[in-house]
């Protein structure tokens, strides 16, 4: 009897079959990529969600800006008044300043949130993901985080970088858009800040006791939609 000897695979066929595993490992990594951005995106926003809760529980307003002048000392502040010292409320695992910070183990995130803006490094500073509005001293009327305006909510925090219409490449993602929470507690996220008509996505902020127009402007610069009575800290300004 014959013994019908082994075929084996050619070196052709075995790198043919290498090559389609290699696309199919592309796709998936450029898949999971997403996935992951994905992911980040919603932390974030999850994240920005559980700071208003936080406040909304503890305090419904702001500090001033007698007690808070930049960004770090306001986190700071938020820590103390909600006893919540968890960093990745405040910096986003996608932004390239965090993962240069990670990088050098004497300058990483924080493990835990600083009682005082002291606290934290020059560095940890620009890593910070969010700019804020606060209410300028001795302003009583709009203080409330809650507090409409004539025209609606307004803008509290946001995504860092963000210039007129358009995120800067150095903000946490690179430019693709940033979160914004609005005083009503909504998180949006914004690619830019103009639509594709070329219109602002935000209200111009109009206050409460000012003559009301029959249609409120829309604007592209975040200033304008954060009242006159508050000013804006940005990390990374």
């Amino acid at each position: 009897m014959n013994k019908k000897k082994k075929k084996g695979f050619t070196l052709i066929e075995l790198l043919v079959v290498i090559t389609i595993i290699g696309i199919l490992a592309g796709i998936a990594f450029v898949g999971f990529g997403d996935v992951f951005g994905t992911a980040g995106r919603t932390a974030a926003q999850k994240n920005l969600k559980t700071v208003y809760e936080s406040l909304a529980a503890k305090t419904r307003n702001f500090p001033t800006t007698k007690d808070v002048v930049s960004a770090e000392e306001f986190v700071a502040w938020f820590r103390k008044k909600t006893k919540d010292t968890r960093p990745e409320l405040w910096f986003l695992p996608d932004d390239e300043l965090v993962v240069e910070l990670n990088e050098d183990g004497s300058d990483g995130v924080p493990s835990n949130i600083p009682a005082t803006k002291d606290g934290f490094t020059s560095d940890q500073v620009s890593a910070l993901g969010y700019a804020v509005a606060i209410p300028k001293t001795g302003d009583a009327k709009t203080r409330s985080f809650v507090t409409n305006l004539e025209s609606g909510p307004f803008p509290v925090l946001w995504t860092s970088g963000l210039d007129s219409e358009r995120w800067s490449d150095s903000s946490p993602w690179a430019g693709e858009g940033g979160h914004v929470l609005f005083s009503d507690g909504t998180v949006r996220w914004f690619e830019e800040t103009q639509n594709a008509n070329g219109d602002g996505v935000f209200i111009k902020a109009i206050d409460k006791g000012e003559d009301v127009p029959d249609t409120f402007e829309n604007t592209s610069a975040i200033r304008d939609a954060v009242p006159d009575s508050w000013e804006i800290f940005d990390p990374r300004e």
